[in-house]
Order: C-alpha cells, then structure tokens, then sequence
C-alpha cells in the first residue's frame, strides 16, 4: 500500500506494480495535484540538486534574505527557529559531505530512469530540451567579470537562447530536460493501473493500523485497510511516524510556480537565473517560471504579489514575459528535513512500514531512484548506513 500520490507516491505505486507486487495507492485529494507537486518548475538538472543546508548555500539565503524581491524569507513563526537552527548545523563536517555525495548518486540515478522512462513513452512530457544558467550583472565594481573557461558570453547565448536580454554571461547544460508534474504523475498512475494496482481517492488516511510490532494497514475515516507493507509518501504529515515513535522534522518550504501564456518569443530552453533563485521552463502549452522559498508560511493564504514578483524577477534575463497574460499561480509546502536529505526506506521502529518523503525541491528529479530505493529496501534488513534512513532523527529504538 502507498498513501500519497504526488509525483514520489505515484512513481512508488508504478514502480511496485511493475514489479508484480500487489498495489493500492490512497490519495485524500479527489485529484492529482493537491498537494505540493505542482509547485515544481518542472526542470530535471541532476547537477544542480543539493541538499538544502550546505555553507555556499546559506551564505546565499542570507544575500536572498536581502533582495528585492527575496528568494528567501522566513515568517515570524516561533516554532522555525528551532528547526532553522538544526538546518543550518546540519551543513558542515564529515555527514553533511556524505550525504550530499548519497543525493548526487540519486538524482543521476534518476536522470537516467527519467530519460529511458521518456523514449519508451511511459513519461509522456519527458523532452530534453537543454538550460542555460545567466548572469545579469558583473562581479565586483568596474572590472570584467572573470571568466570561468566554461562560461559563455552574451553573444554566444544569445545565439542559443534568442529571447534572452541584457546578460553578461553564462553556462549551458545542453542535457538537461522537462517533464511536467501534473502529466507526470498521471502518466505514472495510468501505467500502475496497466499493471492491475488501484487507487482510491478521497481517501484520507488517519492512522496506522497495528499489530504487535507489525504495521498491518491504516485506518481511514470509516474503515480500516489492510496491507503487507505500508510506505508513506505524504509529504508534510509527521503524525504517522510519530505512531510508532519516530519523529520526522519536516517543515513546509513553499514554492511559487506563475503559468504565463507562450507565445512566439517564449524561450525554447529552460533560463535559469541563479541571482535571483527563479527558473523560466518553456512547456508545450504554457511558460513556467518559478522560485522563492518560504519558511513558517504553512497555512498562510498564498502571497499573489510574491508569485507576481517572480515574474519581474524573470524578466530581467527574459524580457518578453513582461505584461504576458497569466494562467495560473500556484503555492506549494515542499516538505523539507531539518538536514536537507530526504526519508527514504524501511524504519526499526515497526514491521510493514517504510517512507519516502521530505524531498524538499527535489521532488520531481528524486522520484524514481527513490521508488527503487525504497521498493529494493522491503526484504532487506534495514540499512543503518543510509544518510536517507528515516530513524536517523530518533534516538536508539527500546
């Protein structure tokens, strides 16, 4: 059984029912997309996945604290200080390191899934389409930028990236891709349903059934179902690993994504503007541009102004999307860790259950090495050496 069908539930549920393994998936939206999935710019760039909590990038959310718009801010909410503070002590020594190194592996794992995924059609969104990362201004005062020997100049991006305005510099990845989340994750369930797994939705789960040391099931609002092994997949819900004595730090980092009309002058690959924390992703019917992340925010009406200010932002690299007609906007809780690494596998604390959550912004890119990880993990013994172990914030099991 999987509770959760976000893009990581869902690719969980796919991946199991390939494998020929009985599957129910239980979502307690009445469709895809309630959760925070959606709140993704829909770019797979394995190189650029970190955990959240690193030196370099802290010392840039204090910088992104500072800008106008900022990238990053933080609610006056008592209750993140605590938890900032066990982000930010989780960045450096010899953990940290190893842990960075585990998520580097996942995501190219998982690059590979995606791409071999999109030539057999089952990811039917996948396209590699390329980045361009750009620099809008010159470091220091009057003197030219250094140049890295991989930097382009304006003029060479321009020539790739036409839509492009006032750059002085740049980077390209030309394999780096797209998939968008909503197609992504119907794509995943459609292809677990070929493989006779079903889901149910509305169906809010509010506990964990048990038996002895045995997790057997969960119970809903009014029936209990029952299942071998249960992974939670549920994003920012820390009550069913509290059952059975597990804390999991999560907080919501909420991410913006503004959906702009395409028109001529779309870009035609994916504008990453590193300044500013904001991504322009080029989809088949629609610009996305997204960014910004906000802590203490859960349960806060959604800022309009904040999603509307990512568009100036973008601007700056891509000034066609100035004034373009608006879409959609859309906030998401990203479900971070207070490490900045993801739950992945099988806890000691009960038989029959595992997780797979906490992926923060990396959800989308993660999904499918986190599937396998977690499914190749169920008749195994726990694997105490994981940096991604879900009992690595819980003292020694009784």
């Amino acid at each position: 059984m999987v509770v959760g069908a976000g893009v990581v539930g869902a690719t969980v549920a796919m991946t199991a029912a390939r494998r020929g393994l009985t599957t129910l998936l239980l979502e307690a939206g009445d469709d895809i997309g309630a959760g925070c999935s959606y709140a993704n710019a829909s770019l797979l760039a394995p190189d650029h996945v970190t955990p959240l909590a690193t030196p370099a990038l802290l010392r840039d959310a204090v910088r992104q604290v500072l800008r106008r718009p900022p990238a990053v801010r933080v609610h006056p909410d008592p209750t993140v200080v605590g938890w900032l503070a066990r982000l930010a002590r989780s960045a450096w020594g010899s953990r940290a390191r190893t842990g960075a190194e585990a998520l580097t592996d996942l995501a190219g794992r998982s690059a590979s899934l995606h791409a071999d995924w999109g030539r057999a059609g089952l990811s039917s969104s996948y396209e590699r389409i390329g980045a361009i990362d750009v620099l809008l201004r010159r470091r220091g005062r009057s003197s030219p930028q250094r140049m890295d020997p991989e930097q382009l100049g304006p003029d060479e991006l321009r020539d790739l990236e036409p839509s492009l305005g006032e750059v002085v510099g740049g980077f390209h990845h030309p394999d780096e891709a797209v998939t968008e989340p909503r197609t992504y994750v119907r794509d995943m369930i459609a292809e677990a349903q070929r493989h006779g797994a079903r889901i149910e939705f509305g169906q809010r789960v509010q506990g964990l059934q048990r038996s002895g040391d045995r997790i057997t099931g969960v119970r809903l609002v009014d029936a209990v179902v029952t299942a071998s092994h249960v992974v939670i997949c549920t994003g920012l819900s820390g009550e069913l690993a509290a059952e059975v004595g597990l804390p999991l730090p999560l907080r919501g980092g909420r991410g913006y994504v503004i959906d702009l009309e395409s028109s001529a002058d779309t870009p035609a690959m994916a504008v990453r503007l590193p300044e500013h924390r904001v991504v322009v992703t080029p989809l088949s019917d629609r610009v996305r541009v997204a960014g910004s992340i906000e802590f203490g925010a859960e349960h806060r009406p959604v800022d309009r102004a904040r999603a509307h200010a990512l568009v100036q932002a973008a601007a700056r690299g891509v000034p066609a999307l100035t004034d373009r007609p608006v879409l959609e906007v859309w906030a998401g809780e990203r479900p971070c860790t207070s490490d900045g690494l993801p739950v992945l596998g099988r806890t000691d604390r009960a038989e029959g259950l595992s997780f797979a959550l906490g992926h923060g912004m990396w959800g989308l890119i993660l999904a499918p090495a986190s599937a396998e990880l977690v499914l190749d993990g169920l008749d195994r013994p726990v694997d105490r050496t994981s940096p991604f172990r879900p009992d690595r914030f819980a003292g020694p099991t009784r």
